[in-house]
């Protein structure tokens, strides 16, 4: 008798591993998009002392694109879906500085910034019914800075004003910069899946500081608007396309 409660405890719980197993699908997907990007501006960047100091940042979202691959592992209704993407975003950059009585000296500037960043997003995705209907989704993400460029010109007065300069620069990361090069956040959205293609919009809330007081005046030789806390928040509306393991 008990090795017949063995044997068909051992077939019961064979049964439940090979059931949870079928009920268990993987799919690799190809992932491209669209990014309305933009970077907060700090508090700290607009200031004003009488007439003898002035400085403000002002920021416009940018707009970018996204691709990558997507491994998804479902389980009915739930589904889990890690991925890498290369994701570009940024900013557009307007500068203003001024000091001594009546703006003698004065520096303005204007850019558009994209950085590159490669991307490990992690989203819990529920789908209403299972392979189709509507879908909300939600996950952390980590990305790594892999170069960026900022393009723009410089205007400068110093009693009088001297001939705008054009710039286009690589963007650098590590410790005698300004910029780090982790980012860390959350991705959250709606979206719809109708067998294998996924149509999502969603927004990247991210946690981490990008810049760091450690590299010298970006452009601007008064205040050093590189310095001051910038948070990277992104709007995306991506396609998948998955295919069957």
């Amino acid at each position: 008798m008990k090795r017949i409660t063995t044997s068909l405890l051992a077939v019961a719980l064979l049964a439940g591993a090979t059931a949870a197993s079928a009920q268990t699908t993987f799919r690799l997907g190809l992932r491209g998009g669209a990014n309305r990007a933009l970077t907060t501006v700090d508090g700290a960047s607009n200031f004003i002392n009488g007439i003898n100091l002035f400085y403000s940042a002002d920021k416009l979202p940018v707009y970018a694109w996204q691709a990558g691959a997507v491994l998804e592992m479902s389980f009915g209704k739930l589904a889990l879906q890690p991925a890498l993407v290369f994701s570009q975003k940024g900013e557009k950059l307007h500068t203003y500085y001024s000091s001594g009585d009546y703006a003698l000296y004065y520096t303005e500037t204007t850019s558009t910034n994209r950085y590159n960043w490669l991307e490990l997003p992690l989203n819990v995705v529920y789908t209403l019914h299972g392979d189709h209907g509507l879908q909300a989704f939600a996950g952390p993400y980590v990305a790594l800075a892999v170069g960026g460029n900022q393009q723009g010109t410089v205007y400068r007065t110093i009693s009088v004003r001297t001939a705008p300069q054009d710039f286009d620069t690589q963007v650098s990361y590590g410790p005698n910069t300004n910029n780090r090069r982790l980012d860390a956040g959350v991705n959250f959205g709606v979206g719809y899946r109708q067998g294998p293609l996924q149509v999502q919009l969603g927004y990247a809330l991210g946690l981490r500081n990008l810049h760091q007081d450690g590299g010298t005046f970006y452009y601007d030789y008064g205040h050093n608007f590189n310095a001051d806390a910038a948070y990277n928040r992104v709007a995306q509306l991506t396609g998948t396309y998955f295919f069957s393991l």
